[in-house]
């Protein structure tokens, strides 16, 4: 198989399949645990080195929850200073409190660092939250500005979190090492399936053989397909630049 035709997600779903057919097959007097084996170990480490990858998706993520989160509180304190020229005076009063909560706090910390930002939202939101003040929010029928500043600071924190710990679960792997080991512990498997059963000919080892042939015409099928349609499309596009 020519494994360079495949993605590195499509490697290792192609490799996944094989490991579960292989782990509801019985086994016994086969001679295979050794490479099996492998192989499962193999296919572990390329899952975590391939995890990894995720880490740039999460920075990404975390950018688009920092500015949902800078949006919400930009809207909100701009939304209390507007109240500050209410004609009604209890209104204007109500905010004029408020604004004076927020810049104790950064009347700009969106701005910030963030981790400052953080950590400035926390006590913004714990001082927000004292009976009194949600009283004012409530006057000032501020309540779903408000919710939108605490539900998308929370949501950013969330995010934050989980990168933290997916990166506590991760090992420091060397990439292309890790995916060749795994193809070096598939083609293993499959030259010892081919000798075991010209050695000592068994029905298991054929069953074992045509499905990860089966398997692997679907991947390579699908490999070329995709191949192809590149190929035209790289071929149209020059021919329109022609």
């Amino acid at each position: 198989m020519i494994f360079s035709l495949l993605r590195i997600n499509e490697f290792i779903g192609y490799c996944n399949e094989i490991k579960t057919y292989l782990a509801s097959t019985e086994m016994e007097g086969l001679q295979l645990n050794a490479p099996v084996e492998k192989l499962n170990l193999k296919l572990e480490e390329a899952l975590g080195a391939s995890n990894r990858s995720r880490s740039s998706q999460f920075t990404l993520w975390l950018h688009e929850r920092d500015h949902r989160r800078d949006e919400s509180f930009v809207a909100f304190r701009n939304y209390m200073e507007a109240c500050t020229h209410r004609k009604d005076e209890a209104l204007a009063t109500a905010a004029d409190k408020m604004c004076r909560i927020i810049r104790g706090h950064g009347w700009s910390l969106h701005a910030k660092g963030v981790k400052v930002q953080s950590a400035k939202m926390a006590s913004l939101i714990k001082e927000l939250e004292l009976d009194e003040n949600k009283a004012l929010i409530t006057t000032l029928t501020a309540d779903t500005w408000y919710k939108d500043l605490v539900d998308d600071n929370a949501a950013y924190n969330k995010l934050n979190e989980d990168r933290a710990k997916a990166k506590g679960n991760q090992v420091d792997y060397d990439t292309e090492e890790v995916y060749k080991a795994l193809r070096f512990a598939c083609e293993e498997l499959f030259d010892t399936i081919e000798v075991l059963n010209r050695i000592s000919p068994n029905g298991k080892y054929v069953e074992i053989a045509n499905f990860i042939n089966g398997c692997t015409q679907k991947y390579m099928t699908a490999a070329r397909t995709r191949r192809t349609k590149s190929e035209n499309a790289n071929s149209t596009l020059e021919e329109n630049e022609a």
